[in-house]
């Protein structure tokens, strides 16, 4: 059979079955109403078992939390054992307690190819590095004031300058408060000259005596020396407090500016 004698076949049988179609019975469908509700009613059956399991589970948990609260404090013994935690939380200062907890089993270094590190306390102190003006420390807080509120802000009476060189006059005052103290643990002083540049200056560093790395100097005891920035420096200790003077001076200005500071 050729292609158009099965084109025409085809054509043929398609309006015979169109032809025919309506003597074949149709299929009814039923209402879904009564499936739908069935299905409703066990939706609400699940819901209502799931409801039930969970007050079943929250009854049980509860139950045994009364049992074992009634095992625990029947008797005085277990409560005391809680009060030494209780006295220690209310009578803790600064609402702050330290709780350490460790392994009380012994360990043993047998075998061990490298001897312990020594303890805390045998470690060597850190080396102090002494940069020769405000510390540089890692916490610390620099505040430019005047200089009587220096002189207040202090901890320890700070000496202040009677004698100057003729054309000095003070430019700045910085004080360093180190973070968790309240009051300043050194001051700077910049007395600029007339002519005006960072070479004509003399300044004047007050600190605690801790600061400096020449600590352990006499009091009294004037130390003369190059400064790394140009200039020299005059440095001795009184009491508590260590003090430098900078500036481009011949030495004997330099005494006489030491003479000079008087503390308040």
């Amino acid at each position: 059979m050729n292609k158009s004698d099965f084109d025409a076949e085809f054509e043929r049988l398609f309006d015979e079955a169109a032809a025919n179609s309506g003597h074949f019975p149709t299929e009814s469908i039923p209402d879904p109403a009564g499936s739908w509700r069935s299905l409703q009613q066990r939706l609400r059956k699940e819901q209502r078992k799931v409801v039930w399991m969970r007050r079943a589970k929250w009854a049980s948990l509860s139950a045994a939390s009364l049992m074992a609260g009634a095992v625990l404090f029947s008797t005085l013994q277990t409560t005391e054992a809680f009060r030494p935690m209780y006295e220690m939380v209310y009578r803790a200062k600064n609402n702050s307690i330290n709780v350490s907890i460790r392994s009380t089993e012994s360990v043993s270094t047998e075998g061990a190819k490298t001897p312990p590190p020594p303890p805390d306390d045998m470690l060597p102190p850190p080396k102090l590095e002494d940069n020769r003006d405000l510390p540089n420390e890692g916490a610390f807080r620099r505040v430019k004031v005047t200089l009587e509120e220096a002189v207040s802000a202090m901890q320890f009476a700070m000496p202040i300058p009677s004698y100057l060189p003729a054309g000095y006059t003070l430019q700045e005052a910085t004080i360093h408060i180190t973070l968790g103290e309240s009051k300043a643990s050194a001051a700077k002083l910049v007395y600029q000259g007339s002519q005006g540049s960072a070479d004509n200056q003399v300044q004047i560093l007050v600190r605690k005596r801790s600061f400096s790395v020449n600590a352990d100097r006499q009091d009294g005891v004037r130390t003369l020396s190059a400064s790394p920035k140009g200039g020299s420096e005059l440095e001795w200790n009184n009491q508590d407090i260590n003090i430098i003077v900078k500036a481009d001076l011949n030495e004997k200005e330099l005494n006489r500016i030491g003479d000079g500071l008087i503390a308040k």
